[in-house]
């Protein structure tokens, strides 16, 4: 019950984000002088209006792919206790959701703050700045660093608040454990479950923006 209410209150979050996003930021303006560029009035008119007609899907799916997210991610770190340390043999994959459930209030700070950035900050932009925007990160910098497409996701996960997400996981597991391992073990502990789950994914998706490339 404790999970299930964590995770409501988690998926609430991402709706009032999502609401404020495309209500206040994404909005129809900016969507259509972005498509307006590249596309005849009338295509980015049949666009707008099936947008209006499906706005509902991306609420659906938020609480699908988030719940796929955290499964994932409990079940990356749920192998530390294939290692042979005091405290790990007790802790529960159901204590692992909870973790990753605390742990997930990261992103959701992380998406208010990108709010505040475009609503009261940088309000003089473009579709293009959204979608090359992820709140303390080296993307926003990628100019200086490389211009190429496929490197735009690992460049959005060298953020700060990943690193603050990785910081919670550790606390976690120092905890669960009782405190019997340290928090620096712990922390490797969390770069080898969830880490090496983390790079794995972001070679797939890099690899597949890359061969889209091509």
């Amino acid at each position: 019950m404790k999970n299930f209410m964590l995770f409501v209150g988690v998926i609430l979050c991402y709706f009032l984000l999502t609401y404020l996003d495309k209500t206040y930021i994404t909005t129809s303006s900016k969507i259509f002088d972005f498509l307006a560029k590249d596309y005849p009035n009338e295509a980015v008119q049949n666009y707008m209006e099936s947008q209006k007609k499906w706005w509902w899907v991306s609420y659906t799916l938020l609480p699908l792919l988030t719940g796929i997210k955290i499964l994932l991610v409990a079940f990356c770190l749920n192998f530390i206790k294939l290692l042979d340390l005091p405290g790990l043999e007790y802790i529960k994959f159901s204590d692992l959701i909870t973790l990753v459930l605390i742990a997930e209030s990261v992103f959701i700070i992380a998406g208010l703050y990108k709010f505040v950035n475009f609503y009261w900050i940088d309000t003089d932009y473009t579709l293009e700045n959204l979608q090359t925007y992820y709140p303390i990160s080296l993307l926003n910098i990628k100019e200086y660093i490389s211009t190429e497409k496929w490197l735009a996701y690992p460049l959005q996960l060298v953020n700060l608040f990943e690193l603050f997400y990785w910081g919670i996981l550790a606390w976690g597991i120092w905890e669960l454990s009782d405190k019997k391992i340290g928090f620096p073990k712990s922390f490797g502990l969390t770069a080898l479950t969830y880490g090496f789950g983390l790079l794995f994914w972001t070679g797939v998706v890099s690899f597949m923006i890359l061969n889209m490339q091509l």
